[in-house]
């Protein structure tokens, strides 16, 4: 089926998938003609799924995954009798904790689920959902503190939906034949939960940026038109709050509109009532090309991939003609409901992440950086003076357990500079922090234009007298700046200090667009590199020293936490 096609069916669908309050009849309806990635979820339970299961068909097909699902029994001691063979990309315990009434005191309870959570932890490793049902506050307070320490486990917390649907939320009259105590509707807000936000989290790389159109779709009106008096209704205003509120956390947000660009820009200038503001742009391309050369535009300026964005735009035919060139771009419908069309981004798969980290709000700002740093760059008479004007500090932490999320983050979205295309889980990452063999190198950067955070990975693995560096993975936002070889020097030396060895080994890859990291690897040993394979690269690293840049270098080690 053509790209253009889906888009245009997937626009169609909006309005089923993200009303208020969808209905079971209109969702069972939808039927994907394109192709599908099946997806197997085991489900422990203590009460009924399959309402949930069932109307959670749709919105999973809206992202291009056909669910199965493998179930327990109903079992309060969740003992997890499952057969190993029957393999899971997704684990999911639904529990109602009704059912625990008068067996357990709350914080007793919620200790009791963290030892079975990490039981079950130990025969997967798989990323881990808990879902529970319950009237008590502390219990969910609590289960989300001891959980959160178990490696890819994540607590999905169903109070908003509680809140939202007040009395309707459960239905002790059916609860009998159905088989648990929540409404029919509670069942289908929580299946849109699970398909369009805690699987995605967990099963699909997040998207880096949000591309919009402006007219019809940031406010009510045609600039062209109506000029600085297009409309921002209440509902408008709402779908600009909550794209600032994605801008904090992380997500790029992009223009991509046919204008004038002076228009444009006296808009946003004058209308001091858009909470939207000109600043919160990271890239711009507001011109009356085509709208694909726009977002090719917008992937150059923020150093990331056409499938790493999400276009919104109010005309279909618009979205059919962008995705007709870039098949991979992700699309949406800005629908003449603006409310929906918050929604719809509140609920779009790969936008929504189960915690905020404290690099993401970095991200924004260390672009705009870039623009300076770049001036600078043309303006240095040397490399040394570069550096030397930027004031760099660098930071490697060997074994950083508490930066585990960050590195799993690193690991799963950087695309350019993956040696080795790994895509590590937080279990595997949790494994290799306890490993003796393994060391995990965690590099941060910071200048005197903005703190970029961490933005490298280096995972290094000992075998025998040679350590193999299993992946090495550094954020676009951190290129450019020249110091890569210093970067994973340093790195090199950090995990060496745990694992001596005479031999350092790269593994290396060739992925669709990991091209400069390649590149890298082939200009440090000096050889062309095949496929894949191992690379020694010993001796050119020695020759790589601090003393040689003008960097402040820190060294902070964490293995005594598990070594």
């Amino acid at each position: 089926m053509h790209p253009a096609e889906i888009a245009l069916i997937r626009a169609q669908w909006e309005t089923v998938l993200f009303a208020e309050r969808p209905a079971r009849l209109e969702l069972l309806k939808l039927q994907a003609p394109w192709p599908v990635t099946p997806v197997t979820i085991r489900v422990h339970r203590n009460h009924s799924f399959e309402h949930v299961a069932a109307a959670s068909g749709a919105w999973f097909a809206w992202w291009g995954r056909a669910t199965g699902f493998l179930y327990s029994d109903y079992d309060d001691s969740l003992s997890f009798a499952f057969d190993n063979a029957q393999s899971a990309q997704l684990e999911l315990i639904w529990l109602d904790l009704k059912r625990y009434q008068g067996r357990f005191e709350s914080a007793d309870l919620a200790d009791w689920i963290s030892g079975r959570v990490t039981t079950l932890r130990a025969r997967v490793s798989t990323p881990i959902v808990l879902a529970a049902v319950g009237d008590d506050e502390t219990l969910h307070e609590r289960l989300s503190i001891t959980v959160r320490g178990v490696p890819g486990t994540h607590v999905a917390d169903l109070r908003p939906l509680a809140a939202k649907l007040g009395a309707q939320f459960f239905d002790e009259r059916t609860a009998r034949f159905s088989g648990t105590r929540l409404s029919d509707a509670a069942c289908v807000l929580a299946a849109r939960e699970l398909a369009c936000r805690w699987a995605p989290a967990m099963l699909m790389p997040r998207i880096k940026a949000v591309a919009l159109d402006l007219d019809h779709t940031l406010y009510e009106g045609v600039l062209g038109e109506d000029g600085e008096r297009v409309r921002l209704t209440p509902a408008h205003e709402g779908l600009q709050q909550f794209l600032v509120s994605l801008r904090d956390r992380g997500i790029f947000l992009a223009l991509v509109s046919r204008n004038e660009a002076e228009d444009v820009r006296q808009l946003f200038a004058r209308r001091s009532d858009f909470p939207l503001k000109w600043e919160h742009f990271s890239a711009t391309a507001v011109s009356w090309g085509s709208k694909a050369d726009g977002i090719r535009q917008v992937a150059r300026t923020l150093r990331i991939g056409e499938d790493a964005i999400l276009f919104l735009d109010d005309n279909p035919g618009e979205l059919a003609g962008v995705v007709a060139e870039l098949p991979t771009l992700a699309t949406a419908h800005a629908l003449p409901d603006a409310a929906m069309t918050r929604r719809l981004l509140e609920y779009h798969p790969g936008l929504w992440a189960w915690e905020r980290g404290a690099a993401d709000s970095l991200r924004a700002t260390d672009l705009a950086a870039e623009t300076e740093r770049a001036r600078l760059a043309t303006q240095a008479t040397d490399p040394q003076e570069y550096l030397r004007c930027l004031q760099v500090t660098m930071l490697v932490e060997v074994n950083p357990r508490q930066q585990l999320a960050r590195l799993h983050e690193l690991s799963q979205k950087t695309n350019q500079f993956n040696l080795n295309l790994q895509r590590f889980s937080e279990v595997t990452l949790a494994q290799a922090l306890a490993a003796p063999d393994h060391r995990i190198a965690l590099i941060s950067l910071r200048d005197r234009l903005s703190d970029s955070g961490p933005i490298g990975l280096l995972v290094a693995r000992r075998e025998q007298d040679t350590v193999a560096i299993l992946e090495l993975a550094i954020s676009c936002r951190a290129l450019g700046r020249r110091l890569e070889d210093l970067m994973v020097a340093e790195a090199v030396r950090a995990v060496l200090a745990g694992l001596p060895a005479s031999r350092i080994e790269f593994l290396h890859r060739t992925g669709p667009r990991n091209k400069p990291a390649r590149e890298w690897l082939a200009r440090l040993t000096g050889r062309m590199l095949p496929a894949e394979g191992r690379a020694a690269a010993q001796e050119a690293l020695l020759k790589i020293s601090a003393r040689d840049y003008p960097v402040t270098v820190k060294i902070t080690s964490h293995e005594s936490n598990g070594h």
